[in-house]
């Protein structure tokens, strides 16, 4: 077994993440949500085309003939500065989000393996004939068997 974690997170370590994310969404409370097909549809700006946007900000401002009347500069400037103000912001998150991921699997994993280990000791017990063992091995091997046949078909377990 690997052992690739060992730590706690009481539930009062719970309520106290979900309080500060509950004061993150407040934060955050004129966020939208896109359609998958909004997502692919909308043209998007990463870091390298800040700067195509920066000069395109900077030459309305310059030249106001050259901004269609359709083009709300002050917008565009709240919405460039928005885009610049959140970037690190996303990207704590995203590298929070990636590390409770990475250690819930670790833990899993963990828990798993141990979970066989059990199993199996339980069916070699079972084979030598160790009272009690066998409705070990009939339970677990049930509940092994049914997540397996879950994950084939890709149905949740209602246990």
């Amino acid at each position: 077994m690997a052992d690739l974690i060992s730590a706690t997170f009481s539930e009062e370590d719970e309520k106290e993440v979900m309080e500060l994310l509950a004061k993150l969404k407040a934060k955050f409370s004129f966020g939208i949500k896109l359609s998958s097909e909004q997502k692919q549809r909308l043209p998007k700006m990463d870091d390298g085309r800040i700067p195509f946007v920066e000069k395109g900000l900077f030459y309305g401002e310059q030249q106001p003939l050259i901004v269609p009347p359709f083009t709300n500069l002050a917008e565009y400037k709240k919405d460039l500065d928005f885009f610049k103000a959140t970037r690190r912001v996303g990207a704590e998150i995203a590298s929070i989000a990636e590390m409770v991921s990475d250690t819930r699997i670790a833990a899993s994993s963990d828990a798993y393996q141990a979970g066989l280990s059990i199993y199996g000791s339980a069916k070699g017990a079972a084979k030598q004939g160790v009272p009690g063992t066998q409705s070990i091995v009939d339970e677990m091997g049930e509940l092994f068997d049914g997540q397996r046949n879950n994950a084939k078909t890709g149905e949740a377990t209602a246990k």
